[in-house]
């Protein structure tokens, strides 16, 4: 039985060479012997390394390299990464979604996934609704429907039911085209009418004013033409009916009336 310490500089192996600047205690029991490396320097892989700075024995690494050395990490074994470990210590919970959040990563259902990524349903991306309207296939509508601001349709419009137009009263003598097609107005006193915002010119604009004539004379804007150049002759006491359109922006009107209806 001999005890002893040797100082190794090369340790020859059937299949490599190990260089060792360290000491390496040795200590025969029986016929086997049990060393302790004692490290002077950081390139000896101890039991605490692996799976922390170091990747723990994998059978697939390539051939040769059984032992690892400094030149493996980072090539054939994964260096150590903080964030793979945060990964690795995530919950695997059944619809769970690995996210960043900023200095780590972390595992979130699908409803705060979402909200993290700025996709929340119903603030962010529209809830599904089966009742949602497409634009390219035909629609039914059960209820009422109110378009604003204003709708164009260029395929043209098709209905089958009753068409309904709100009756806008005027307040003043000014009736804003942009507001509907169909006016009501009563006058007491001599009214000047003045037309505003109508379309633009090549765009046919159309409204229908009801007056109540109670008393006084009507001026219309110079823009109006009625038949012959000539404005229909009121009753008073009456109620007059008068159409108007115009496709030049509002530069001409042409005017028609159907007078002097019983109140």
């Amino acid at each position: 039985m001999a005890f002893g310490t040797v100082k190794v500089d090369t340790i020859t192996s059937s299949t490599q060479t190990l260089s060792v600047d360290d000491l390496v205690t040795l200590t025969q029991t029986t016929a086997n012997f049990t060393g302790t490396l004692q490290n002077g320097g950081s390139n000896v892989v101890v039991d605490s390394d692996i799976g922390s700075s170091v990747q723990a024995y994998d059978a697939n690494l390539p051939a040769g390299n059984t032992i690892l050395v400094d030149g493996d990490v980072g090539s054939n074994v994964q260096a150590y990464s903080a964030k793979l470990t945060a990964v690795a210590g995530l919950a695997v919970t059944d619809g769970n979604v690995i996210v960043g959040n900023g200095s780590t990563f972390v595992a979130e259902n699908g409803a705060t996934a979402r909200t993290s990524l700025g996709v929340a349903i119903g603030s962010d991306v529209q809830a599904y609704d089966a009742d949602t309207a497409k634009t390219d296939v035909a629609q039914t509508f059960s209820a009422a429907q109110t378009f604003t601001p204003q709708t164009i349709h260029n395929g043209g419009v098709k209905l089958d039911g009753p068409y309904e137009q709100v009756a806008e009263a005027v307040s003043a003598l000014a009736i804003d085209l942009s507001t509907g097609n169909y006016f009501t107005k009563t006058i007491s006193g001599n009214s000047t009418f003045t037309f505003t915002n109508p379309p633009a010119s090549g765009t046919v604009g159309s409204f229908v004013l009801e007056l109540t004539h109670t008393s006084g004379t009507v001026t219309w804007p110079s823009s109006v033409k009625f038949p012959a150049d000539t404005a229909p002759t009121l009753t008073t006491g009456k109620t007059h009916l008068f159409f108007f359109v115009t496709d030049d922006g509002g530069t001409r009107y042409r005017g028609a009336s159907l007078v002097d209806y019983v109140n």
